[in-house]
C-alpha cells in the first residue's frame, strides 16, 4: 500500500446533521463495488468506516497514554498528536467521524484533531432549526434546551469533567461556530455538503463526495448506493436488526424522518427569531433561511 493510499479522512458535523449516513453511503458503495457484493447491509456490523475522533481507546493508542489520567482541559492539547503513528492508516478504516469543532479553547491554537497523514473533510451540514429538532428527538430534550445549546458558546458532547467513558469530551461551540472553524480552516481540503442537497441533489452530492474521496464513482453505482441507503430503506435495516448501535437510550429510533423543514413547523415563532438573529451570517453563507419577527 503507498502512502496516498494510506491516508485518511475526517468526516466532520454538528451533531445530526447527516455524518451517520454518509458513513452508510460510504459503506454501501464500497460494498457494492467490491468483486462479489455480500449480503445485503448489516447496520450494527458494517458501518464500520473508522473510529470516532473522540475514541478515548483509539486515543490511549494513539498517543501512548491513559486517557483517564488527563483532564479533558489537559487532553485537547495533545489530541491533535494522534494519527502521526503509521498504522493508523489500517485499510478499511479510514474515514473517521469528528463531532469536535476544529479547535477548542484547551486546544492552545492548534486543532484538536490529528492532521498528519490526513488527506481532507467532508463538512456536513445542516438547516439549524432542524438540527434542533432532531437533538430534541435524539437527546430525549425539550426544543427550548437545544435551541439554547446550539447558541451556547460552550457547548460540548461529554462535557463534564470524568475521566473515564468510551468518549472523551467533544468541544463544539455555538452552530456557527462550529461550521466556521472547519470549513475556513486552511490545513485540509474541504468539500462541504449540505443535508438539504444530499436529500434533493443526491446523485450529484454523493458522486461529487465520492469524487473527493476517491472512491468508485460511476454514475449507476453512486445512484445504486443511493437508493440502498434511503430513509425508509434504512428504517427497515434499523427495524430487521433489532435497533442499531448507536441509538441512545430513551431515542426511539436513530432513522427517524429524514425530512427538511422540521424546524419550521415545530419551533415557536420566537425561538425561530432567535436562532435566525444570532446565526445570521452563517445561515445567510450556506442560503439558508430563518423566522423573522412579523
Amino acid at each position: 500500500m503507498t502512502n496516498q493510499q494510506q491516508g485518511y479522512w475526517y468526516l466532520a458535523s454538528y451533531p445530526k446533521s447527516g455524518n451517520t449516513w454518509c458513513r452508510v453511503f460510504i459503506t454501501e458503495l464500497l460494498r457494492l463495488a467490491g468483486e462479489e457484493p455480500s449480503e445485503e447491509l448489516n447496520l450494527n456490523r458494517d458501518v464500520e468506516t473508522g473510529a470516532i475522533a473522540s475514541s478515548r481507546l483509539w486515543l490511549d493508542d494513539q498517543l501512548g497514554i491513559n486517557s483517564c489520567d488527563l483532564s479533558f482541559a489537559e487532553l485537547d492539547g495533545l489530541r491533535g498528536r494522534a494519527g502521526e503513528s503509521e498504522w493508523l492508516f489500517a485499510e478499511g478504516e479510514r474515514f473517521h467521524k469528528v463531532h469536535d469543532a476544529f479547535q477548542s479553547p484547551d486546544s492552545r491554537g492548534r486543532p484538536v484533531v490529528g492532521t498528519a497523514g490526513c488527506r481532507g473533510v467532508v463538512y456536513i451540514l445542516r438547516h439549524p432549526e432542524d438540527v434542533v429538532v432532531s437533538l430534541s428527538h435524539f437527546f430525549s430534550w425539550p426544543l427550548g434546551r437545544c435551541v439554547e445549546f446550539l447558541l451556547d458558546p460552550s457547548a460540548a458532547l461529554v462535557p463534564g469533567e470524568r475521566q473515564g467513558g468510551h468518549q472523551v469530551r467533544q468541544h463544539m461551540g455555538r452552530w456557527d461556530q462550529h461550521v466556521r472553524s472547519w470549513v475556513d480552516q486552511e490545513q485540509l481540503p474541504v468539500l462541504v455538503m449540505r443535508y438539504e442537497d444530499m436529500l434533493n441533489k443526491g446523485p450529484e452530492t454523493f458522486h461529487a463526495l465520492a469524487e473527493f474521496l476517491h472512491l468508485p464513482a460511476g454514475p449507476s453505482l453512486v445512484e445504486q448506493a443511493l437508493a440502498n441507503t434511503a430513509i425508509d430503506r434504512l428504517q427497515k435495516l434499523e427495524d430487521l436488526g433489532g435497533g442499531f448501535s448507536e441509538k441512545p437510550k430513551g431515542c426511539e429510533r436513530f432513522f427517524r424522518s429524514g425530512r427538511t423543514g422540521e424546524g419550521a413547523e415545530q419551533l415557536q415563532p420566537e425561538q425561530r427569531e432567535r436562532l435566525a438573529t444570532s446565526l445570521a451570517k452563517m445561515m445567510e453563507r450556506f442560503n439558508y433561511e430563518g423566522g423573522t419577527s412579523d
